[in-house]
């Protein structure tokens, strides 16, 4: 489908009244919509779609979806409708059921989930992946959420990066055991990785390296490190130090 010919550039009114910019005249129109004192509103290129069911309106652009996969997702999204006015009900442009606190550039990427093939996941960048991870987890898509997770396990990332990231989400640490035991086979860290990390999990890292050194001191190691323990020793030291099961 061709979205981008459904783009067209929309003005709003004090009194709430919208028209549609002609593309000819969208310049000089513009224009006189800022004399007026009037905001300018755009539908998006992409996302406004004619066969839509409900308008959202983000950062002055409008975008027109299908509802179904709002409600059929998100809590989030299910009760916001239900209890919209009409004034923001998402039943028209002039009705857009309105977000706040995001950008154009990151509901894009939530939508590009529902409206682009599997196929393509893999194709995506961290940064992409963690955007719709907190889209999910702000508006309750878990089915989402979760696909967000296993993209990020698929892509290669920096232990310490991953760990802030799950424990941001609140995600499993277990998925975590990979990047703890990279971190305890580490030499050393910096000052700024162990911020970031902050000192609970920079205590429980050192903890296990610790008990990772004895382990393989034990096992007849002359000059034991961390390092020296065997992954599947490493997984149960982790498991312990971190409580998981």
């Amino acid at each position: 489908m061709e979205y981008g010919r459904y783009a067209a550039a929309i003005a709003v009114d004090k009194s709430g009244v919208w028209g549609e910019v002609p593309t000819h005249h969208r310049y000089q129109s513009v224009l006189t919509i800022e004399n007026m004192g009037m905001s300018r509103i755009t539908r998006h290129p992409k996302y406004y779609l004619h066969d839509g069911s409900v308008s959202i309106h983000v950062a002055g652009t409008v975008f027109r979806v299908h509802k179904y996969f709002f409600e059929r997702e998100s809590e989030y999204f299910r009760e916001g409708f239900r209890t919209a006015g009409p004034e923001e009900d998402g039943q028209s442009d002039q009705a857009a059921f309105r977000l706040d606190d995001v950008k154009i550039s990151e509901f894009e990427r939530l939508l590009w989930v529902f409206y682009n093939p599997q196929y393509m996941y893999d194709e995506q960048p961290i940064d992409h992946w963690i955007t719709i991870l907190e889209l999910a987890t702000r508006w309750k898509f878990p089915s989402v959420r979760d696909l967000a997770v296993r993209q990020l396990q698929k892509l290669d990332m920096k232990p310490v990066e991953r760990i802030i990231t799950y424990d941001k989400y609140n995600l499993d640490k277990s998925l975590l055991l990979p990047a703890y035991i990279l971190l305890c086979k580490q030499p050393s860290r910096s000052v700024d990785d162990g911020k970031r990390l902050g000192m609970p999990t920079v205590l429980k890292i050192n903890e296990a390296r610790e008990y990772a050194q004895r382990f393989a001191a034990e096992q007849g190691c002359p000059s034991p490190t961390s390092a020296d323990a065997e992954d599947q020793e490493l997984v149960e030291i982790l498991k312990d130090v971190f409580d998981l099961s």
